[in-house]
């Protein structure tokens, strides 16, 4: 009588003996294990920012609403800077407060020299935010001037080792600023990009300047908060605070909102944001996406385990001649599928972090899979529990085997399986679906970054300006003559959305319109190419601290106007509504929507006025031949214009757009991704079905063989019965992701047309795979040949 080995000898001959479909099953589950794990790394990172930070969950951000009675919401994740020291003093609930202002300046060591994004910071914030540190006391490092803290992968770059405290980084030329700390380094979900805080009283720190100009009542600080054990500040009190101090108000009318640095992430787009945030149907479209693959890997496995049935039932039967129990046989064929699967599962995630240094810049995955050893366990558990599973229904078939009936089986067709059917068509299906979606999602990302735009992004670049001085404009001028320099035009804010200035407007008819308002200088609309559809631009600027007497609109505000034709509005008169006493502003012109705002949202109505006195950016278009050369010369002007001031800082337009979209090139990146791994772990399906069509068959084919049958008619042979599911699998495919692309771009305010050329593409690509598919097995496998007796094919 045969017992069940007691070790793993024979489950591992028996997997060498069929090595062909053992590595064939191994490679499919490889697949579906790595994709599924990549997106439960994904989805863990997303949902865990800023969880690395002790008590993160009571460190509030203060956001600024913009949401009058009657008209839409406009949020910003930063607030006016005396709104710290104002919740501070005049707040029971508010235990501490402290702010951020984001910057970019060169900093120099003995080994390295270039520009860093940091923080200038208030001297309490590591009082208010508890970041790890791994040498220093934050309790104390920000207390003197001209303090830096960092992480430990920013010492290294600096220093090239960690015990940095006490050395010195200068900031440009002439600020240094002493190491007081060293924190441990962040992850990758976290909401706070730079890796460097600075406090400092010199006159162009941004916090500096901003403590300096009380009356400054714009959003300029990411400000965050702790409040008291049990506390709660209501919305409405910090609006009364501000408007005590004369920010919020009529004039104003700004209401503020506290949210969890935890729950940031998931947030609406709003202005000024303090990192980009996150989108949940994402994450439960790769979820979704991610399972279904999965599936498709474990019926695969199933499906590749039962073509060994026909192969092994003699063997199974003779061993029940011999005495073997049906439990056993089951337990054995267990056993190889565990083996099977563990490989599976060990090579997945050996794969998955060689993978991580070329995914994480796009997926920000974390260092490794195995930094959090609980999470990877219950991956791991439950990618092992799940295949078993699909493992029970072979290992049941072949332990069925009868020793007397074993020679009178007879082979079920392939083509004649419904079950077989239905995966084939869920398979073809879901592949059709995922190419489809990555050419869209593709396409859209295109069209966000470049197509849509109305001008070249890639030679214009845009530059803060840095002058303390209200309504300097003197920098212009002085780029013009540079060779390179096409032309040059002043903005408040634009072309960027980090600084959105809304205001509402009474129309003719009474009603209240919200608009977005912007200051412009003569060149902006040249320089942007927005073509002018009546009336004329600006000729002149003024510095003036006063309401503007002529104003341009866009055509959303020549809509909302309720104007039809853009030459009827040239000359009417507009009044603020927030101001009872507010002269009227004539609008002498109108403007195409200007394509700045994210093309999530519809173009908002939008003014233009000549106002420079809150000019802030700076927009140079550049010639395409040598540009950095022409940035050069334009950076030794700034130098000699503004001594005082620190570094140019500035960005080509083409680059803040990309940012803008990193979530949706995020997305093709994944879908893509996932369209890999779904090819794969189709061709490793149909590779086994197409061996179980060949054993199923090999007496036909031996007989086409003997009628002169070459390669290519033995393959037409195997294909025939995928031609209907394929067919239906088309018909079903094509619905379904007509109607969620259709859905997902009609999220977006502007948006690509869905193309029939993107089905028809992906409908064949399922054509081809299969046929290469079934090429390749048949040019590997060994041919039925008819020169044997055919009674001896099975």
């Amino acid at each position: 009588m045969i017992r069940l080995p007691s070790g793993l000898w024979q489950p591992t001959r028996t997997l060498t003996r069929y090595w062909g479909l053992s590595l064939l099953t191994c490679l499919g589950l490889m697949i579906g294990f790595a994709a599924a794990l990549i997106v439960a790394l994904e989805v863990r990172s997303e949902l865990g920012y800023d969880h690395f930070i002790p008590g993160a969950d009571q460190v509030y951000l203060l956001r600024t609403l913009y949401a009058p009675a009657n008209g839409d919401q406009i949020s910003s994740d930063q607030s006016p800077a005396a709104m710290a020291k104002w919740l501070r003093r005049d707040s029971r609930a508010v235990s501490d407060a402290a702010r951020l202002v984001k910057a970019e300046w060169p900093m120099h060591t003995a080994r390295l020299s270039e520009q860093q994004n940091f923080y200038w910071t208030d001297p309490n914030f590591f009082q208010v935010v508890h970041f790890k540190a791994v040498s220093g006391d934050l309790r104390t490092a920000l207390q003197q001037p001209d303090s830096m803290v960092l992480t430990r992968k920013m010492a290294r770059a600096f220093f090239g080792r960690e015990d940095v405290v006490g050395q010195t980084v200068l900031l440009s030329t002439w600020l240094p600023v002493k190491i007081t700390a060293v924190l441990d380094d962040f992850p990758s979900n976290t909401n706070f990009e730079n890796q460097i805080f600075i406090y400092s009283r010199a006159n162009y720190g941004m916090l500096s300047i901003l403590d300096a100009h009380p009356e400054w009542n714009w959003t300029s600080c990411l400000t965050f908060l702790n409040l008291r054990p049990g506390a709660v500040l209501p919305a409405a009190v910090a609006t009364r605070i501000a408007e005590r101090h004369g920010v919020s108000g009529i004039e104003s009318p700004m209401r503020f909102a506290l949210t969890p640095l935890t729950r940031l992430h998931f947030l609406g787009n709003a202005d000024a944001l303090m990192a980009p945030r996150g989108h949940a149907d994402t994450i439960i479209a790769m979820i979704a996406v991610a399972v279904v693959i999965f599936v498709l890997a474990v019926v695969s496995f199933s499906e590749l385990m039962a073509v060994q049935i026909d192969e092994r039932r003699h063997e199974m039967a003779i061993r029940k001649s011999l005495g073997a129990r049906t439990h056993q046989i089951f337990l054995q064929i267990m056993a190889e599928a565990a083996i099977l699967v563990c490989l599976s599962l060990l090579l997945a995630a050996a794969a998955v972090e060689h993978l991580l240094p070329i995914i994480n810049p796009i997926m920000r995955l974390g260092s490794s899979p195995w930094s959090d050893l609980g999470f990877m366990a219950q991956c791991l558990s439950l990618g092992f529990l799940t295949t078993m599973i699909g493992a029970v229904y072979p290992a049941l078939a072949l332990s069925a085997a009868h020793p007397r009936r074993h020679r009178h089986h007879i082979a079920a067709k392939v083509d004649g399986s419904l079950s077989r059917t239905l995966w084939t068509v869920a398979r073809f299906s879901l592949l059709i679906i995922l190419l489809i979606a990555s050419q869209t999602v593709y396409r859209q990302w295109r069209f966000a970054t470049s197509d849509r735009l109305n001008h070249d992004a890639a030679h214009l670049f845009i530059i803060k300006t840095a002058s303390n001085a209200p309504a300097d404009i003197s920098l212009r001028p002085k780029l013009l003559p540079i060779k390179g320099v096409v032309a040059a035009a002043y903005a408040r804010g634009l072309p960027g959305q980090s600084e959105i200035w809304p205001d509402w407007l009474q129309s003719h008819d009474g009603r209240i319109i919200q608009v977005q308002r912007q200051s412009v200088d003569t060149g902006f609309f040249d320089i942007y190419e927005v073509p002018l559809l009546a009336g004329r631009r600006f000729t002149t600027t003024y510095p003036e601290l006063t309401p503007p007497g002529q104003v341009v609109i866009n055509r959303a505000m020549l809509k909302a106007l309720g104007y039809a034709n853009p030459q009827d509005a040239i000359g009417a008169q507009l009044k603020f509504a927030r101001r009872d006493d507010s002269a009227g502003m004539k609008i002498i012109g109108v403007v195409a929507n200007i394509r700045l705002a994210d093309i999530r949202d519809p173009t908002p109505p939008m003014i233009f006025d000549n106002q420079s006195a809150y000019f802030n950016r700076l927009s140079v278009r550049l010639k395409p031949e040598d540009m950095t050369s022409t940035l050069n010369a334009i950076g030794a002007i700034w130098k000699q214009s503004y001594p005082d001031a620190g570094p140019m800082q500035g960005q080509f337009y083409s680059d803040y757009v990309r940012l803008e979209y990193t979530d949706i090139h995020q997305q093709w990146f994944i879908f893509l991704l996932l369209s890999v791994a779904g090819v794969a772990v189709s061709m490793c399906g149909l590779i086994g079905l197409s061996i179980h069509i060949y054993r199923a068959r090999r007496k036909e084919a031996a007989i086409r063989n003997a009628l002169g049958a070459d390669r290519f008619d033995l393959v037409v042979l195997r294909l025939k019965p995928y031609l209907l599911p394929l067919a239906i699998a088309n018909l079903v495919a094509i619905a379904i992701a007509w109607r969620t692309t259709s859905w997902w771009l009609h999220s977006f305010a502007l948006h690509v047309d869905l193309k029939a050329e993107d089905f028809l593409l992906a409908s064949a690509s399922t054509f081809v795979i299969a046929f290469a598919t079934m090429a390749i097995h048949t040019a590997l496998a060994e041919p039925a040949r008819s020169s044997g007796p055919l009674r001896n094919l099975d």
